[in-house]
């Protein structure tokens, strides 16, 4: 019962969430559970049902994270007031960080980045006469 209470939590988020399966969890949870007893609380656990909830949820919230980005970019494009590039820069780092591509950071170097610079977001504002 101490397994349950100390491993079950963890085991169930790597299953559910990130993916994983039972051998690799049984790896990563350093063999201080063993297969069989994944296993088993995978069954009275439920963790396939909740698996296939969280993908769809997860699939819903990036559906709608792509519709926003969408609209921001055609509103930016129709009417580019520095408010409107605002929300769709913001829309679009959502949407890199929710699929796990680095965020600008300021550690990174402008080389690194692939994102809009000052420089860039500056030339653009003058392009668009939003200076």
């Amino acid at each position: 019962m101490a397994k349950l209470a100390i491993y079950n939590d963890e085991a169930k988020r790597l299953y559910v969430q990130e993916g994983l399966s039972l051998d690799a969890i049984v790896g990563i949870l350093a063999n201080k559970v063993s297969r069989k007893t994944l296993y088993n609380w995978k069954i009275a656990g439920e963790w396939d049902t909740k698996r296939k909830e969280y993908l769809e949820q997860t699939k819903d919230m990036y559906e709608e994270i792509i519709e926003i980005a969408r609209l921001t970019i055609k509103e930016a494009k129709a009417n580019p007031t520095s408010h409107n590039i605002c929300a769709m820069s913001k829309a679009i780092a959502a949407l890199k960080q929710y699929q796990g591509v680095k965020v600008l950071e300021d550690e990174t170097t402008p080389k690194e980045r692939k994102g809009l610079t000052e420089d860039a977001v500056k030339e653009i504002e003058a392009e668009l006469g939003l200076l």
